[in-house]
């Protein structure tokens, strides 16, 4: 009556025929793996690239923050504003941001963005926050 009782008894093995579908970056590593090694190198540089953007972008995001007062998810989608309407990508436009957190100028495409995003902020802000510094 207890033949099943153990654990140990009863094993389930996977079969070797069967492999679940890869799903988004197994199936990029595998994909990777399997192509010449120039595309796989390609990979590593875009990685790292994203590492770097990654750093600015919240650097952006936090000098955003100060000058509008608002929350960071409100500063990222500021910043994807400022990306789209001025036509460039999000990457070079925060760096442009933080450039311009350290003295320099803001290129006048996104000069122009922000100051229209701002207004548009402020007005509407509730009265009983600072609109603009």
């Amino acid at each position: 009556m207890a033949a099943f009782s153990s654990p140990e008894r009863v094993r389930i093995e996977p079969s070797a025929r069967y492999s679940p579908p890869l799903r988004g970056a197994a199936r990029a590593a595998r994909v990777g793996a399997n192509s010449d090694p120039g595309a796989a190198w390609g990979r590593v540089r875009q990685l790292e690239q994203a590492l770097v953007s990654h750093a600015v972008i919240d650097q952006a995001c936090g000098v955003l923050m100060a000058l509008s007062r608002c929350t960071p998810d409100q500063a990222w989608k500021l910043l994807v504003r400022l990306s789209q309407n001025s036509n460039i990508k999000a990457r070079v436009v925060a760096r442009a941001i933080v450039a311009y957190a350290q003295g320099e100028q803001l290129p006048d495409v996104i000069r122009r963005c922000l100051k229209k995003e701002l207004s548009q902020t402020a007005s509407a802000a509730p009265s009983g926050r600072a609109k603009q510094p």
